[in-house]
């Protein structure tokens, strides 16, 4: 399953989740990054602060001293070249379906290309201070 923006010529994907594809190599931490419908990736620091503002707890990260095996060469080097700043999220075994559920209908919220905006007035709107992406 995936989420894609739509009406994107190349089907450009909502989220990039780091890591091996294989579910059991993965450990209790997903890294991962949000991108707007032209394929930019959103700030994580804005990802956090609006996944905060609707009691999401994610943090931010950076992929560093990453180990891939033989068979995951081609990974490594795509991650080698672009070194940077990811999302987190830790999903151990107290972690409920319904927490998961809620930050994919988080997520779902950037396949609206307005969403971004729209937060924005919404943090003037309540008097706040606001990030300039």
């Amino acid at each position: 399953m995936s989420l894609q923006h739509p009406h994107s010529e190349t089907g450009i994907h909502v989220v990039k989740i780091y890591g091996p594809k294989v579910m059991f190599d993965l450990g209790p931490i997903v890294a991962f990054n949000v991108f707007d419908w032209k394929g930019e990736r959103i700030n994580p620091a804005l990802v956090q602060k609006l996944t905060n503002r609707n009691n999401i707890s994610l943090f931010i990260g950076c992929l560093q001293h990453i180990w891939f095996s033989v068979k995951h060469e081609e990974m490594k080097e795509k991650v080698d070249s672009q070194p940077g700043i990811d999302v987190t999220a830790t999903i151990g075994f107290v972690t409920s379906f319904e927490y998961i559920y809620r930050l994919w209908i988080f997520v779902s919220r950037f396949l609206d290309a307005d969403f971004l905006e729209k937060e924005k007035w919404r943090y003037k709107a309540i008097d706040k201070k606001t990030i300039e992406i």
